[in-house]
């Protein structure tokens, strides 16, 4: 009657001893979960520091300039080949690329011209290999190619009191005039393929990704107006991408400021500072 005690304990025994096997197995696990989530030398949020740091209207040239001896924007050279700085009279460019090739990231500045300060800021990164490393909140099966575009900027005073049959309309109309105002501001600071000013090959291939960007949702809008109405909701509205199936656009407009973000194969979230 008392045989099953001895066999009860011994089994309680061996699991008592390959507990701590599992335990160890467990937390290995968890500690190369976190590892492969937080081992990006190159988070988006470093990467878009003169973007970050930069204020509308308030800061200057000079200040932009000197973001590029800035202890946060500093990168060592297993992570990331030296950041080339562009300048032109009214627009400022950094870019970079990651040592492997993985990431390529433009931080753009136009200032305004009789102020020279901030009128508008861009950040635009291409990760080969987008993963939750990025740090935009969401966890992302797998890794795929990825693209971040922000823009805040003033909104020109002639869009805002232009009238419009809709609200939606006006929204278009941001949107169009910002699409144009991105090319106009890499041209002046890298001059156009056919009459080019610098060479700067990450700021020219980065323009023509965002130029392909804009000519996709502008196409979508003018098919669908509709669409302008959710512009400012949390997911934004849905456009073709050229390469990589589907994109997502969120438009926030704040008086005569406006916040752009893009995003492809990533959670539409804002950068963090």
């Amino acid at each position: 009657m008392t045989t099953g005690r001895p066999r009860t304990a011994s089994r309680k025994a061996k699991a008592m001893r390959g507990f701590p096997c599992i335990a160890a197995l467990l937390f290995a696990t968890a500690v190369s979960g976190c590892s492969s989530v937080r081992s990006d030398k190159l988070p988006y949020a470093k990467l878009a520091v003169p973007y970050n740091r930069t204020q509308l209207k308030s800061t200057t040239s000079l200040e932009v300039l000197n973001l590029a001896h800035d202890p946060a924007y500093e990168f060592q050279p297993k992570t990331a080949d030296p950041v080339l700085l562009t300048q032109a009279d009214t627009v400022v460019g950094f870019s970079g690329r990651s040592s492997d090739g993985r990431k390529t990231w433009l931080d753009l500045i136009a200032f305004d011209e009789l102020r020279m300060v901030a009128g508008r800021k861009y950040f635009f990164c291409i990760d080969e290999r987008a993963t939750a490393s990025g740090r935009l909140g969401s966890r992302l099966a797998g890794s795929r190619k990825g693209i971040l575009f922000d823009c805040e900027f003033a909104i020109d005073p002639e869009v805002l009191t232009t009238p419009y049959a809709t609200e939606e309309a006006q929204k278009i109309a941001i949107v169009k005039w910002l699409a144009e105002r991105f090319k106009n501001d890499v041209t002046i600071l890298v001059g156009s393929p056919k009459a080019p000013a610098q060479g700067n090959e990450q700021v020219t291939v980065s323009g023509m990704m965002v130029n392909q960007i804009f000519q996709a949702i502008l196409t979508e809008l003018a098919k669908s107006p509709g669409l302008a109405a959710n512009l400012a909701s949390d997911q934004g509205i849905p456009f073709p991408h050229i390469s990589l199936k589907e994109g997502r656009l969120r438009l926030l407009v704040q008086n005569d400021t406006a916040l752009l973000t893009v995003r492809v194969n990533l959670p539409l979230s804002p950068l963090q500072k």
